[in-house]
């Protein structure tokens, strides 16, 4: 097969991805799996072949991503319970002493979406950006573009969110040092953009108020009123320690235990411990365990809330709750998600099979182009073709992994390069697209010129700090 004909097989597969699930509206998973069937015949396997492709790279991508995935959906349901959005935006607001308000919904969000999903911290940070913005008279246009700029760093750069997660562990990428310069990047970006751009957005974007659902009884406060008068109110609000442990020590135990594994002998029994609490499965049931027992004294709060979806007694034991309730409602929540991201990396991995793959890499080599940026834009137009991140991701990283060598680059580097590109170009072909005008309150036209290019923007500002670190050779 010449590069010519891999170049073509693969726009046209894109294509069909397309046309299956944006006309045919065929589900995700079923247009993947087709797609990737018809790839690996076209490339002259045998339809068993082909299956047997598929079916392998389906099971080894779900055996590695299905248990942090699953216990990062039950840790939602418990943030979702708890009410801990409300209280890391409190502890925003007053950190920035009411100023900069923008930044407190999306820097919630940005917490949130390390071990929650990202279409769950929309849903839970959208009512928060509304009554912020409704009490400030905040334009909600200007507070979504940093919120979903925010969820979409985090979701789509940082494990252990689960595209980004299948593709450390496919390009065999450290996932606690991508977790640890994920963050640092994509905080720094956010910053960045922030500080950049809110004067202009101030002045010329379009109004959009929040959503009235959101806000009901919430009156604006005047420009001079107090940081007690700007928190959000509720009962039985857990203090923001107890709402940030679960979120953060996950997160931490991975990034440790790959700094442990640097640093010291491998025989080391500090390496053998924190290889284990750091494993992401274990990490995130850690994480399910401190949201249990910290939240106690508020269990009648969270039986009220966790009955609205699935029915518990309220006289439910926090065992119950945790390892019942929860673990139900986030199988629900999980198991699209967790089959879709399966079969991305079954399609790619029929990308990757062809050794003309190779080809095309010397001759990109020789082309001039940073090699960093190779990965980058090969996700950046996935992401504008395919519409979701985890398949522009997977599909990225399968073409990227068999020219790592060519590349020259480290696995965190270019995971962390593919994650980037995939925040932008976000448009009507993301189901995401949808669910942020309706939650946040934002037509089309204000989504397309004030969401979609602040978190391109946001992934551009990114790119730029991970070459300097690349380069440098930290990373």
């Amino acid at each position: 097969m010449t590069p010519a004909i891999y170049m073509i097989s693969l726009v046209i597969s894109i294509a069909i991805l397309l046309l299956l699930t944006l006309k045919l509206k065929v589900n995700s998973f079923m247009a993947l799996f087709f797609t990737a069937m018809g790839l690996a015949v076209f490339f002259g396997a045998s339809p068993q072949d082909g299956l047997n492709t598929i079916t392998a790279a389906f099971g080894s991508s779900l055996g590695s991503i299905g248990l942090p995935v699953l216990f990062g959906a039950i840790l939602a349901m418990g943030v979702q319970d708890s009410g801990a959005a409300v209280a890391i935006s409190n502890f925003f607001v007053k950190l920035f002493r009411g100023k900069h308000l923008e930044l407190a919904p999306a820097l919630t969000a940005f917490i949130m979406a390390i071990s929650v999903f990202g279409d769950i911290s929309q849903l839970l940070t959208a009512p928060i950006a509304a009554t912020i913005a409704k009490r400030r008279n905040l334009n909600m246009s200007v507070v979504t573009a940093y919120v979903i700029t925010a969820v979409w760093f985090t979701h789509g750069v940082v494990p252990p969110s689960a595209a980004i997660l299948a593709v450390a562990v496919l390009l065999g990428a450290d996932v606690g040092m991508c977790i640890l310069w994920g963050l640092i990047i994509c905080l720094a970006a956010l910053l960045i953009v922030y500080f950049l751009t809110i004067g202009w957005m101030t002045r010329h974007a379009s109004y959009a108020a929040p959503k009235p659902e959101y806000t009901v009884g919430i009156e604006p406060v005047t420009d001079q009123a107090t940081v007690e008068e700007l928190i959000i109110k509720e009962a039985d609000i857990p203090n923001a320690f107890v709402a940030f442990l679960p979120l953060i020590v996950p997160a931490a135990l991975i990034a440790i235990s790959s700094v442990c594994s640097m640093v010291l002998p491998k025989d080391s029994l500090i390496v053998s411990a924190s290889g284990f609490l750091g494993d992401k499965a274990v990490a995130m049931l850690i994480g399910i365990i401190i949201l249990i027992l910290t939240n106690g004294k508020i269990k009648e709060k969270m039986l009220v809330n966790a009955n609205r979806t699935e029915a518990i007694s309220p006289k439910a034991s926090l065992l119950e709750l945790g390892m019942g309730n929860w673990v139900t409602r986030a199988i629900d929540v999980s198991a699209m998600v967790l089959v879709v991201t399966a079969m991305g990396a079954a399609f790619a991995s029929v990308l990757s099979s062809q050794p003309v793959v190779a080809e095309i890499a010397q001759v990109v080599a020789g082309s001039g182009i940073p090699m960093i940026l190779i990965p980058f834009i090969i996700a950046a137009v996935m992401r504008a073709a395919a519409g979701s991140m985890a398949t522009a991701s997977m599909a990225a990283a399968g073409i990227c992994l068999p020219i790592m060598n060519t590349l020259g680059l480290s696995p965190v580097a270019v995971t962390l390069a593919i994650g980037l590109g995939t925040v932008l170009f976000g448009h009507v072909n993301d189901s995401g697209c949808w669910m942020c005008q309706e939650v946040f309150n934002v037509d089309l036209s204000q989504y397309l010129k004030y969401v979609s290019p602040m978190a391109a923007l946001g992934g551009i500002v990114g790119m730029i700090l991970l070459m300097a670190l690349s380069f440098m050779g930290l990373i």
